[in-house]
């Protein structure tokens, strides 16, 4: 494929070759290499008045390059850096059509594509704090590795001057805190959504992450489907970072603060908490209870949890949530095959 670079009065031809590691644009004298599965550089994709892909800026280290192409060229380089490749200007493709969730950090949003009318799922983070910064990061690098149907698909993330974008495609239902308010769920439809859940963080721990913030605020449930979609991996851990497909190709400015905060987060990698909170989550889908953090530290501490799990009726069920929440204590279970040991249980509700 080529493209062309305006440089003083004249224009240089490229060649652009889609590798592995990254876009390599190069001719006899220059090349570069912009990285794949990175933070910087970024870049502003520019459209002609027929919507078409003809340019992208490319900003790096303050300098700015534009090169040109034909549209189909345009298109592919697009679909190949989507989701790979830090973006900027999400006002030019994108506007906000519905807010669903707001949040300490920021929202939850459904955007309209500005040229196709497509709706994806964003979350709109600010800026400000290595913290916030680091939030931003993990849930990228979560989901760029991550491949599950019940986890969402990264599609873009955009910097900007406030604000940090990222893109899934289309999360159907709403979250369960939400749903569970105006609705009540069958026995076949808290199984199934509990099943899934264990499925799901079974994943994750095969692949060496851990949730971290398993909620039903972060958990999106579409009754049609009966389907289920575990959002929010900005509090993730990881096991091992090294052992990330894409971490060598991953060209980040970390500050030293950053830098912390990551070998923190390997350090604190648990299975425990995960399953704990889906027996929260589980308790509160069967009771209708809605607790939030503070009322939920506050019940653990005065072991009124146990008292609640206690009134359930089905005594495998109740069983099986505090095996769940005292999962630290189970010195003998075969991690690999919790979900597998643990569904006849959850079974015996259907009746």
């Amino acid at each position: 494929m080529i493209c062309y670079k305006r440089k003083f009065f004249s224009i240089e031809k490229y060649n652009i070759f889609m590798l592995k590691e990254g876009i390599q644009i190069s001719n006899d004298q220059h090349s570069l290499v912009v990285q794949l599965y990175s933070f910087e550089p970024k870049i502003i994709w520019i459209k002609n008045d027929n919507s078409d892909l003809i340019s992208f800026e490319l900003c790096q280290n303050k300098n700015k390059q534009i090169f040109k192409f034909a549209p189909h060229i345009g298109k592919l380089l697009k679909e190949f850096m989507n989701g790979k490749v830090c973006f900027q200007g999400i006002n030019n493709h994108y506007k906000i059509a519905q807010y669903i969730q707001k949040r300490n950090y920021g929202s939850i949003v459904r955007m309209r594509n500005n040229y196709n009318e497509e709706l994806v799922t964003c979350k709109i983070l600010k800026q400000g704090t290595v913290e916030q910064e680091q939030v931003f990061r993990n849930e990228v690098i979560a989901l760029q590795f991550l491949n599950h149907k019940n986890i969402p698909k990264l599609k873009e993330y955009y910097i900007e001057l406030h604000h940090n974008y990222i893109l899934y495609e289309f999360i159907e239902g709403a979250s369960l805190d939400n749903y569970i308010k105006k609705n009540i769920l069958n026995k076949d439809q808290i199984y199934k959504i509990m099943k899934d859940l264990l499925a799901i963080v079974q994943y994750l721990h095969q692949e060496g992450f851990s949730h971290q913030n398993i909620k039903l605020e972060n958990i999106f449930y579409c009754s049609i489907l009966d389907h289920i979609t575990l959002i929010d991996f900005g509090q993730s851990k990881i096991k091992n970072i090294i052992n990330l497909k894409h971490v060598t190709s991953m060209n980040t400015e970390i500050t030293e603060d950053q830098t912390n905060i990551n070998t923190d987060s390997n350090r604190e990698f648990s299975m425990e908490q995960d399953y704990k909170d889906c027996g929260i989550v589980f308790l509160q889908l069967i009771t209708r209870k809605i607790l939030n953090s503070q009322e939920l530290l506050k019940l653990n501490e005065n072991g009124i949890i146990r008292q609640i799990v206690n009134e359930i009726h089905n005594q495998n069920v109740s069983k099986f949530i505090m095996k769940l929440i005292n999962y630290s204590n189970l010195q003998t279970l075969d991690n690999l095959n919790f979900t597998q040991t643990f569904c006849e249980p959850i079974a015996s509700m259907r009746y």
